[in-house]
């Protein structure tokens, strides 16, 4: 089924009291750095000068000479961009969306640029919402504004990253049902970490890995008189440790390195601890990856830009380093946060020993078949009523058709089907038609190699697996023959929005189109 889809980051959604109120709580506070970066894009007429490109769009390097930015700082900036559909990138060349075309372009009749700009104007006015609020507000408009003094902001910095690594580290720590020996753990909030790892585990014998990173925590950060001590080590004593090759932790812990920009040294660093790794130990890697809560992650990684000059890194490029030097790893595995983690080891003996769920497991492999986005949804969500099965038969060049009747089953073997599950992903990517339904069928052979014996897809329109098919003649490749969602009863529309997509019908033929798909899981 084609629709036009406008992303809505699942992480940027309304709170629902059997989701992570934490990371909920977390977006409404950085829910400005969404508006700061479409004020910063017409502050730097980016739109209007990368619609002078031309249809072809303009590369990374073309904007940035234009612009005269920086290559790699513009480059988190467009990707943000994108991931708010105000861009879209093929080819590697970058241009303006429907949206930014019809309001951001001074040339459209509906521009909404300068409208957009008196918004930053009041949305600066919002810091007095407190003193709005407050009795005598004359009095209190023309006191000098409240102003923290940089000791001030360095001992609130701590709190943050020591409060925010608590929500991730709290499920960092439930991958592990038993754990001992010696531990090391590294980067910003190594000391939360820590500290959570060692209340789960108290034998634990853990060393924390201090070096020149000034946003990194470390031991006395919280000044707490309560708080254990941890032995440390610095870069370099490690290096030097290392050297001897004498494996001694069962665990190398690193959390939130990519905050600096330097990949190939933190990599470098990653590569030194690996002959203290024991043979059945683990490395893992924690942090926020463009893959996972893709906006978000962005988001993060133009924060990190402005603060730290860091970035996000790819999950998969990660993979691809670390088996490069012979390490077995996990897929990308996401939290119920924003962030996610990595799992690696010299055998792979150490995956069945984390408390994996098959979810877990699988939700990224499906990814990377080539999908845009893999949910996990409750079956139960999943909208059936006779209308979308009308509109086929009524609405639908292909109704009547072998390639379409042969792929729909009854509405109320639907609802039975359905009622058998507990479990389902929602899948969504893009045309064509038989290139989605293909990539389905792989996620389905992936399901059932992982475990889910009664993986059942469901994809979107007619049957196009074939290259060619004769209508008249029965089909030759039951096999690979699926039942479409909406030839089966499904309502797409309203199983896509009571899981956190904002759907619309298209209005023209240009606009952006998405398939989804249905993956039962059992």
């Amino acid at each position: 089924m084609t629709k036009q889809n406008t992303t809505v980051d699942p992480f940027l959604t309304g709170y629902d009291p059997h989701t992570h109120g934490g990371q909920f709580l977390e977006n409404l506070a950085t829910a400005n750095w969404l508006s700061e970066a479409l004020f910063t894009a017409l502050e730097l007429n980016f739109f209007e000068i990368l619609n002078a490109f031309g249809d072809d769009g303009a590369s990374i390097p073309a904007l940035s000479e234009k612009l005269e930015t920086d290559n790699a700082a513009l480059s988190s900036f467009l990707l943000l961009l994108e991931s708010l559909g105000l861009l879209f990138c093929y080819q590697n060349k970058y241009s303006n969306t429907i949206i930014t075309r019809r309001y951001l372009l001074s040339s459209s009749p509906d521009y909404l640029g300068d409208a957009i700009k008196f918004r930053k104007l009041q949305s600066q006015q919002w810091h007095q919402l407190k003193t709005s609020l407050l009795k005598n507000k004359l009095t209190k408009r023309n006191q000098e504004p409240e102003s923290l003094s940089p000791e001030q902001i360095n001992q609130l910095k701590k709190k943050a990253i020591h409060e925010l690594t608590h929500m991730k580290a709290l499920e960092c720590v439930k991958f592990f049902s038993e754990l001992s020996g010696e531990i090391l753990i590294g980067g910003p909030g190594a000391q939360t970490m820590a500290n959570c790892f060692l209340d789960a585990f108290p034998t634990l014998d853990i060393t924390i890995l201090i070096d020149d990173n000034p946003f990194q925590t470390n031991p006395t950060t919280l000044n707490d008189p309560k708080t254990p001590a941890f032995n440390t080590c610095s870069t370099d004593e490690l290096g030097t440790t290392a050297a001897k090759n004498q494996p001694i932790y069962s665990l190398i812990l690193f959390t939130g390195l990519f905050i600096n920009n330097d990949y190939q040294s933190i990599m470098d660093q990653l590569l030194t601890c690996l002959p203290m790794l024991k043979p059945q130990g683990t490395l893992m890697l924690h942090d926020a990856f463009d893959e996972h809560a893709t906006l978000m992650a962005r988001l993060s990684g133009v924060n990190r830009l402005i603060h730290f000059g860091g970035q996000i890194c790819s999950g998969k490029e990660i993979i691809r380093s670390l088996t490069a030097t012979g390490l077995n790893t996990t897929p990308l595995i996401p939290l119920e946060t924003d962030t996610a983690v990595i799992f690696a080891g010299t055998s792979t003996d150490f995956i069945d020993r984390l408390s994996l769920t098959p979810l877990q497991r699988l939700k990224h492999p499906i990814l990377a078949i080539g999908f845009d986005e893999v949910m996990a949804i409750a079956p139960d969500s999943v909208v059936m009523t006779e209308f979308a099965k009308n509109k086929c038969a009524f609405g639908c060049s292909s109704a009547n058709l072998k390639h379409c009747q042969a792929n729909e089953i009854p509405l109320a073997e639907t609802k039975r089907l359905l009622a058998t599950y507990s479990k389902a992903f929602l899948i969504k990517g893009i045309p064509g038609t038989g290139e989605f339904q293909r990539k389905m069928l792989a996620a389905e052979r992936l399901a059932f190699t992982g475990g889910y014996h009664k993986a059942f897809a469901f994809w979107a329109g007619p049957c196009h697996i074939c290259s060619s098919c004769d209508l008249e003649a029965p089909c030759l490749n039951t096999k690979n023959r699926r039942p479409s969602m909406e030839g089966s009863g499904i309502d797409v529309f309203e199983t896509v929005r009571n899981n956190g997509e904002t759907l619309k019908t298209l209005a023209a033929k240009d606009e952006f189109v998405k398939y989804y798909g249905l993956l039962l899981l059992e």
